[in-house]
């Protein structure tokens, strides 16, 4: 079988604990083709100290520190540097499973049009402790299934949640993504830049879910389970609007059902106030224009 370089790209900002751990459960993925990409965006040095003896011991692992701090652009910056064929995001707190990589890579070679492959993946708490899952995270299906792209992407924009997965979730090939990372329709997103790029795969061919749980996405303790803030809401309403004018909605039925599925988890989400009228107008205007 072909062992195609697979680019983890991971950004990094001030959490040099979790990325040590994020960076041994590359090192041992059962794949052994990859590179790691490693863009620091931190505010100290203490990433650039972790980082020292894991230099000096693998060749494959490549690291930079910014000069400032780049943001959305740091991404960006991975992306760029990549050498390989596939590429994986990894969150410097998140975590893959050891044969994540392998088991991704097998339906890339096996099969034709794919254009990501996607997995369960379980929540944990800061200790690395498994929580329940949240809406975005349960399970799909039951079995590995290959889909139809838009017909994955439409059940997610008809339940407005990214079951889809996170950056660390997915394995692409980096060619297939023709716009930067985050960019659907012409607009950078920043809080749904994972959605835009699946939204931009999955218009162009056949997606695969794998049912075993192949990344481990950590949570903060702090973190409101369920709850995006209203600017990401925002996105969501932008990107619905954008995959309707990308036809990417087979049929109206579909547009409207991703619009009452925004709508009622904006509803009940009490923290947005008097902003809840403004949104019940857009979405009353939405229904109307294309009804």
């Amino acid at each position: 079988m072909r062992l195609p370089l697979v680019s983890v790209l991971i950004p990094v900002f001030n959490r040099p604990d979790t990325l040590q751990t994020a960076i041994e459960s590359v090192l041992q993925q059962t794949y052994p083709h990859i590179e790691m990409i490693i863009c620091d965006d931190s505010t100290d040095s203490r990433v650039e100290d972790m980082m020292k003896p894991y230099l000096e011991s693998w060749k494959k692992i490549k690291y930079y520190k910014n000069d400032q701090n780049l943001f959305l652009k740091n991404w960006q910056k991975c992306y760029d540097l990549a050498s390989g064929e596939y590429i994986n995001y990894l969150m410097d707190d998140d975590v893959f499973h050891e044969e994540k990589i392998e088991k991704m890579i097998y339906f890339f070679n096996e099969f034709e049009n794919i254009k990501l492959v996607a997995s369960y993946h379980h929540t944990i708490d800061e200790k690395g402790e498994r929580l329940p899952p949240l809406l975005e995270t349960e399970r799909l299906f039951e079995e590995a299934r290959i889909l139809d792209g838009k017909e994955l992407a439409n059940i997610a924009l008809t339940r407005c949640s990214n079951v889809i997965g996170k950056p660390t979730s997915v394995l692409f090939r980096k060619s297939d993504l023709k716009v930067p990372f985050g960019v659907y329709h012409g607009k950078q997103y920043s809080f749904l830049n994972d959605m835009a790029a699946w939204l931009n795969l999955l218009s162009e061919g056949k997606a695969v879910y794998i049912p075993e749980a192949l990344s481990y996405f950590r949570l903060p303790a702090k973190h409101n389970k369920n709850v995006p803030g209203f600017r990401a809401f925002r996105e969501w309403q932008e990107i619905i609007m954008a995959a309707r004018k990308e036809r990417l909605f087979k049929t109206k039925e579909q547009y409207k059902t991703a619009l009452m599925a925004y709508h009622s988890r904006v509803k009940k989400n009490r923290q947005f106030g008097s902003d809840i009228k403004r949104i019940d107008d857009i979405v009353n205007a939405l229904f109307y224009f294309y009804k």
